[in-house]
């Protein structure tokens, strides 16, 4: 739930700023892992984040043309607030956090929608917010991956040699 107190133009910054801070955190995790596909699929995410962000961009300009946009302070929690802290967690830990950001996004954007009365703005937020969710069960599979084959994230090809290993083993039984 949306705090009561809280305004349109304070809503719409934090949404920005969750969009930033997904978009860096999308950008680290491309930059943890070897696999080429895996690190386009996390640039991706980071480019469709950047809409996002523009978006919120444009209506916090047409709702509020005359007011300098001030975003809050990360989102993220304290030990992943910045790229070089989430480069020390490792990608299991940058993954579970941006599952974490991703489905509290959702909700946000829910809570915004069912606030807003224009029309055209809900539907804008339960668009974003679909989106969020479909960002989190994208990422909920590349963990559970990750959780079954280790090696997934190094390259295509120690994947299918681990994913081999794991056959002749079951055959074996």
């Amino acid at each position: 739930m949306l705090p009561e107190d809280i305004t349109a133009l304070e809503a719409l910054g934090i949404a920005i700023r969750s969009e930033i801070d997904a978009q860096n955190v999308y950008k680290d995790l491309s930059e943890l892992c070897k696999n080429e596909l895996l690190k386009e699929r996390f640039e991706n995410l980071a480019k469709e984040e950047k809409k996002h962000q523009l978006i919120l961009e444009n209506i916090y300009k047409n709702m509020f043309p005359e007011v300098e946009l001030v975003l809050p302070e990360s989102l993220l929690p304290k030990h992943a607030a910045t790229s070089i802290l989430r480069k020390q967690l490792g990608l299991k830990d940058v993954l579970l956090i941006a599952i974490d950001e991703e489905r509290r996004s959702r909700e946000f954007y829910l809570d915004c929608a069912s606030e807003v009365k224009d029309l055209s703005g809900q539907r804008m937020f339960r668009f974003i917010a679909d989106m969020e969710f479909s960002h989190q069960m994208i990422l909920q599979a590349e963990l559970e991956m990750l959780e079954k084959f280790p090696f997934y994230y190094e390259s295509p090809k120690s994947w299918e040699a681990e994913l081999s290993l794991r056959t002749e083993k079951i055959k074996r039984k």
